[in-house]
């Protein structure tokens, strides 16, 4: 393409180039979008939920064979509907959503046309959440499409989609200033740079301005792929500031011409600033001669890249062994038939979502049908749970998602099934097994979901993990391995020992409890377990304390108090 040609409109060939380009770009910024996450525990991190998400959407428009927008516009929607995983994920297939929404009947996109798909993108995604937060991916589209409507009068599409950019950018940044959390990590929101990382892909696709491969996407786990990457360190730094006159702009300006995935965030006091480079000693260089430099980290990503696929390879070949061994379980990849009820002709199934032998074994025991194979750092998509439902015989369906990240594709995929199907929020695998100790199959759908509910409400649950990143929340300066351990979700303790972490738990958060109930997981001893289940016992000798092998990844300890 000519420098000066103008682009006046989208056809079904250009169109396929921006996909695309936009998944390149996201396949590229995944790491640096998954670092923005500010909670520091194993879970299914931004910037990878909406890689997967986006290259289903791309591996559905290779199917489609017409070159019609419309029809390119629906199978992109589609493929990102079905594929969707986490919350971010479930996001991003409403934007696409609402952009294929609008261009029903069109066969090229013209730039009204492109306006009118970013506002509807950010209509939809807002109509899709029920508490809607300002500070996050929404209220980056938001802006975009505001920006967007207000260039009506601009014909060169590829001019427009420069200045709904910048507009992005300036939206993305000031993301800290609308949630404290954000401001406190010292990071932009992960799914509002995952959105300007899909507009910037797609005007270098527009553009051809970078190589866009153009062959059928194979559907694999991304930390699986070998990824090219055009910048190897990860380098950042913070700046106590002492000219106090620096603009954060005129850094950017000055550095980002030497890598990519570049923040730059802070005061007048100090500054952070993140960039992947391949010359990290001139960012350095550059940073001292705006004050005096500290917390400098600088990572080869090349070879984190290769250490993760190489564990992740592993870690598979351990799971389908493992899985194959289990004894009361139909293997089927992600899903698992619990074999013990499927003759019980009961009225209502239930459907759970697990990972860790024993806690499997433990639920299918408790009457779950049907396990999906997944949990923390590993969310089943909207597919997942709608082959999961189509398995399941009974018309009546109780699903527990068993973690926070999960239950927006749970209610999608209900959504798309004519099955009576309730979903019984469950956050962690506590309240499931609570849940499950209440379910009277001869009861109806919603006495059987209030009685779940009512019960789960009753449930203390305390994890066990390991920070994966640095971080800060909740006024804890959390260090990467550091020992983590939460209530109810929320960070209650910071260590480095598991016992330690427990203990400080304990004294600060006790309330007389009857029950506990340890799973000791993936890692961890039933020595260890025991050693736990002393600290309990000496706070209160009248509980009863119970000891479960749960095998679950990642979370070493998970504890069930009632």
């Amino acid at each position: 393409m000519a420098q000066n040609d103008i682009i006046k409109s989208i056809d079904g060939k250009l169109f396929k180039k921006m996909c695309y380009g936009a998944l390149n770009r996201l396949k590229d910024q995944q790491s640096y979008i998954d670092s923005l996450n500010v909670f520091p525990v194993p879970d299914g991190d931004t910037g990878t939920n909406m890689l997967l998400t986006f290259q289903e959407a791309v591996e559905n428009l290779d199917q489609v064979r017409s070159e019609r927008i419309d029809k390119l516009t629906q199978g992109l929607s589609k493929g990102a509907l079905m594929g969707a995983r986490g919350n971010s994920g479930v996001i991003l297939s409403q934007l696409l959503r609402g952009f294929s929404e609008a261009n029903k009947n069109k066969k090229v996109m013209s730039n009204e046309d492109l306006i009118r798909s970013l506002s509807m993108a950010a209509k939809i995604a807002y109509q899709g959440v029920l508490k809607p937060v300002e500070g996050t991916i929404l209220t980056v589209s938001r802006k975009a499409a505001k920006r967007a409507g207000d260039l009506q009068d601009i014909d060169d599409i590829d001019e427009l989609l420069k200045k709904v950019i910048e507009s992005t950018h300036k939206a993305l940044n000031k993301t800290p200033d609308q949630l404290p959390q954000l401001k406190e990590a010292g990071v932009v929101d992960a799914g509002g740079q995952g959105y300007l990382t899909i507009l910037e892909g797609m005007r270098e696709g527009l553009t051809g301005k970078i190589e866009v491969k153009e062959e059928k996407v194979v559907k694999k786990e991304v930390s699986e792929e070998e990824v090219d990457l055009k910048y190897a360190y990860c380098t950042q730094t913070l700046i106590n500031v002492k000219d106090k006159s620096v603009e954060i702009d005129d850094i950017k300006n000055d550095i980002e011409q030497f890598g990519d995935s570049l923040m730059v965030v802070g005061d007048e006091e100090i500054i952070k600033i993140h960039i992947h480079t391949n010359h990290p000693g001139i960012i350095l260089e550059y940073a001292l001669k705006i004050g005096s430099l500290k917390d400098i980290k600088i990572d080869n990503m090349k070879l984190q890249n290769a250490e993760m696929r190489e564990k992740h390879e592993m870690k598979q070949k351990e799971e389908y062994e493992e899985m194959k061994e289990q004894s009361t379980e139909d293997y089927d990849e992600k899903l698992i038939v619990n074999s013990k009820v499927k003759d019980l002709n009961r009225q209502t199934a239930i459907i759970a979502v697990a990972k860790g032998k024993g806690i499997k074994n433990i639920l299918m025991e408790l009457g779950v049908d049907l396990i999906i194979d997944g949990g923390q750092s590993m969310n089943p998509s909207i597919n997942d749970f709608v082959e999961a439902i189509e398995k399941i015989e009974q018309d009546s369906i109780i699903v527990l998602p068993n973690n926070k990240n999960i239950i927006s594709a749970a209610q999608q995929a209900s959504s798309l099934s004519d099955k009576n199907i309730s979903i019984v929020e469950t956050k962690a695998i506590p309240q499931a097994i609570a849940a499950l100790l209440v379910f009277n199959d001869q009861d109806d759908l919603d006495n059987i979901k209030e009685n779940m509910e009512a019960e789960i409400k009753k449930v203390k649950t305390i994890e066990i993990t390991y920070a994966v990143k640095n971080s800060k929340v909740n006024g804890y300066d959390i260090k990467e391995n550091d020992v983590l351990g939460l209530v109810n979700g929320t960070i209650k303790a910071v260590g480095s020992n598991e016992l330690d972490v427990i203990e400080e738990i304990i004294e600060s958060d006790w309330e007389d409890e009857d029950l506990i109930t340890i799973y000791y997981g993936d890692g961890a001893s039933e020595d260890d377990a025991e050693q736990i289940k002393i600290k309990f016992t000496e706070k209160s000798s009248d509980a009863e304390v119970e000891i479960y092998k749960g095998g679950q990844p990642l979370y070493p300890y998970i504890i069930s108090l009632e």
